[in-house]
């Protein structure tokens, strides 16, 4: 429990009050129902006050204390409450000479010309003068004597004033003025000799020494030149008005000076029915039983009232002249008695509060912007985010925890083999090697990776790992894909055997059987194959014409002298021979050139193997030279050796050009 204690200055002193506790709590702080100036509050009246901290004052302790030098400012008027020594609205003023202490009341009591300290009043004594208050003289050793030897005179200054230690003449300090110092200031004086001319207004007092005026009750300000703000009065304008509907109260008397329609001490009460206006001292004139406002006077209750005198109230639900219109707020919106306008509550918008806030804003006017993260949601009102499945937290930036998905989070995962649950709706997503609702199923063959989408890319049989997808092949087979044979000398898993086959054999890349090449057979390849087969293994047939072979690797047809074609289906032609018809005929003057072999058929006077030359004629017999022979010629019969020619006898019969016998 906390004691406040009300403190009221007057005159320079500070008088201590009695307060009447009351115990209460607004927010964090216990407060006290004081006494006013010592008087108890009128019955029924609460005033509940509260001492500002330190450096501040006023009715909501928001304004700063502007005072110095240590003073403290009264918590509701700001006046400055000087510490000894200083003076002035603010405390920045020392005392003026001949003054010191609290409010600077005190009157220094040094003589003979000495100085005052003027928070603590010690003298500060001129040469030649000793004492409290410097009012024993000294002599000085080698300087004339000043004054009577025996200084026995008695000064006559009084309050304070100081003698000169040679005239007696007294010099008065402020406040103080007369021969002796024996008079105080008159009314509207102050200072050193009252000389200086008071200037405190509106029946303010002012301090014989400083000159600071001490205002009446109802008036503040230096020269107690302002009347109390509205709604305080009293002394030092430390009282707060106890008037109802706006009223101002004397600034002095606190009595409630109220407005045209409103009576009584609070002027809470309105005018009774049939009068109405300043001090309710005009009559209505309307019709019997209509009530006239207790304001204005005009008959019919304006908007916001009713009853007999205008002086209640429209009830909630209700507006406008006499209430009689009905309210149209929704969702809890407060209507003007007045206007039936809406004043929504937080939350809503619009002219009938039917709006709720738009998405991501919410609070009185929808002003306050809400703070949910990704897809979440606020309440219109509180702001309170409302988060989306998954999500969890006071701003819903915190998803799921491991194992739990949905709305809060409150349903269980049901994901099998390490896969992971969608914190939205509980959907899982499979890892490497599953698929299914539940990721409860293993890949098939050819698929493989998450939620087994991918598709093997193993060729040739070769399996694939559903997790990874890297090809298992099969015998014979390499590569990441296993697209690739074994090269060749090599056979098997792997491919990681070597064929045993002779040098310049394969051997097969699933088994390692040696394979021959194309025309061989035999267990070690060393057969050819027989005429008319050829190919691997010698297991084709040929297919030339005319019993011709075939090559016994590729079963391409070697065609004999003569022929040609695919399958030595044709003869050679006028001026080719040999085998595949792959020679030029060398016969000349149109001689037939034999397919076979290339010999030439001379037509007739020409000869020579190539028909290149000449014959001579006889009637019987004609013997031609040539380089080599003599033939001769019966004109009746074929060619002969004769021996009449050079040369051998030719033996055995040749075919000779257009059918002649050369021999």
């Amino acid at each position: 429990m906390r004691e406040v204690r009300q403190r009221e200055k007057e005159r320079g002193k500070e008088t201590e009050k009695d307060t009447e506790r009351e115990r209460g709590r607004v927010g964090i702080l216990t407060l006290f129902l004081p006494s006013v100036s010592g008087r108890p509050l009128p019955e029924g009246v609460l005033s509940w006050l509260a001492v500002c901290p330190d450096g501040f004052y006023g009715l909501d302790c928001g304004q700063m204390c502007e005072c110095r030098n240590g003073a403290h400012c009264h918590h509701i008027t700001g006046a400055c409450l000087c510490t000894p020594g200083w003076s002035g609205p603010h405390c920045i003023l020392a005392c003026p000479e001949g003054g010191f202490g609290k409010n600077c009341s005190r009157s220094c009591e040094c003589q003979n010309g000495a100085t005052c300290d003027h928070v603590s009043g010690r003298c500060s004594c001129g040469a030649g003068w000793t004492g409290a208050s410097c009012q024993e003289g000294e002599w000085l050793i080698g300087q004339p004597s000043i004054g009577p030897k025996d200084c026995s005179q008695l000064c006559m200054c009084q309050h304070g004033g100081f003698c000169d230690s040679v005239t007696g003449q007294c010099s008065c300090p402020r406040g103080w003025t007369g021969a002796a110092c024996e008079l105080d200031c008159g009314e509207g004086h102050y200072g050193e000799g009252c000389t200086q001319t008071c200037s405190c207004q509106n029946g303010g007092t002012c301090d014989r020494v400083t000159g600071g005026c001490s205002c009446p009750p109802g008036w503040t300000g230096e020269h107690c030149q302002t009347a109390c703000p509205g709604g305080l009065h009293g002394k030092g304008c430390e009282q707060r008005c106890q008037c109802d509907h706006g009223t101002s109260c004397h600034h002095v008397t606190g009595r409630c000076e109220c407005h045209p329609g409103w009576r009584e001490a609070r002027c809470d009460k309105p005018c009774l029915p049939g009068v109405y206006g300043a001090s309710c001292a005009q009559r209505c004139q309307c019709q019997s039983g209509v009530s006239c406002h207790h304001v204005t006077g005009t008959c019919g209750c304006p908007a916001g009232l009713t009853g007999n005198g205008c002086e209640e109230m429209c009830r909630e639900g209700s507006y406008g002249p006499n209430c009689k219109a009905r309210c149209k707020c929704n969702n809890g919106g407060r209507c003007d008695t007045k206007t039936g306008t809406c004043e929504c509550p937080p939350g809503f918008l619009g002219a009938d509060c039917s709006i709720g806030c738009p998405a991501g804003r919410y609070g009185k006017d929808c002003a306050r912007l809400c703070s949910c993260g990704e897809r979440g949601q606020c309440h219109p009102v509180t702001g309170r985010c409302i988060c989306a499945p998954g999500k969890i937290g006071q701003s819903c930036h915190q998803a799921c925890p491991r194992g739990r998905y949905g709305l809060q989070c409150r349903n269980t995962c049901v994901c099998q083999n390490g896969a992971l649950c969608e914190p939205r709706d509980g959907s899982c997503r499979c890892g490497l090697g599953w698929m299914g609702p539940r990721c409860e199923t293993a890949c098939v063959q050819g698929k493989y990776g998450p939620d087994c989408a991918l598709d093997c890319p193993c060729q040739n049989n070769g399996t694939c790992d559903r997790f990874t997808g890297c090809c298992s092949c099969t015998a014979g087979h390499y590569g990441h894909s296993c697209e690739h044979l074994c090269p060749s000398g090599f056979f098997g898993q792997n491919c990681a055997r070597p064929c045993v086959c002779r040098t310049g054999q394969t051997c097969d890349h699933v088994t390692g059987r040696c394979v021959c090449l194309p025309g061989y057979h035999g267990s070690q390849c060393q057969r050819r194959c027989e005429v008319g087969r050829f190919g691997e293994g010698c297991q084709q047939s040929c297919d030339c014409v005319g019993g011709a072979p075939c090559h016994p690797a590729t079963g391409q047809c070697l065609c004999p002298p003569g022929k040609t074609g695919q399958r030595c289906e044709k003869d050679c032609g006028g001026d080719r021979f040999g085998p595949g018809c792959s020679l030029q005929c060398q016969c000349s003057h149109q001689a037939q050139c034999d397919a076979r072999n290339g010999r030439c058929l001379c037509p007739v006077t020409w000869l020579g193997p190539t028909c290149t030359e000449g014959t001579v004629y006889t009637n019987k017999r004609t013997c031609m030279q040539t380089n080599t022979h003599t033939y001769t010629h019966q004109s009746d019969g074929p060619w002969f050796c004769s021996a009449v020619c050079d040369g051998p006898r030719a033996r055995g019969p040749a075919d000779g050009p257009q059918g002649l016998s050369v021999r």
